[in-house]
């Protein structure tokens, strides 16, 4: 049986895992800037400005990454 303590430390690992928005894949990156640059042009035809918002800010973070790892866009 697992104790709580157990499990609580088991979950927090899984936060940092390599299939998390921080791992160092730039090709990946791009793609999900592109994802959420296109999300947030239809959020704006649809005139959702709260959602048009969130997703620019996400396409920002990736944005970021990207010229952080020394790569232009």
């Amino acid at each position: 049986m697992t104790s709580r303590t157990d499990r609580r430390t088991s979950g927090s690992s899984r936060r940092h895992s390599p299939g998390r928005a921080q791992a160092v894949n730039p090709a990946q990156w791009r793609q999900n800037l592109e994802r959420y640059r296109a999300l947030a042009e239809e959020a704006g035809r649809v005139a959702d400005p709260v959602a048009r918002e969130n997703y620019y800010q996400h396409a920002e973070h990736y944005l970021r990454l990207i010229h952080e790892a020394g790569g232009q866009d």
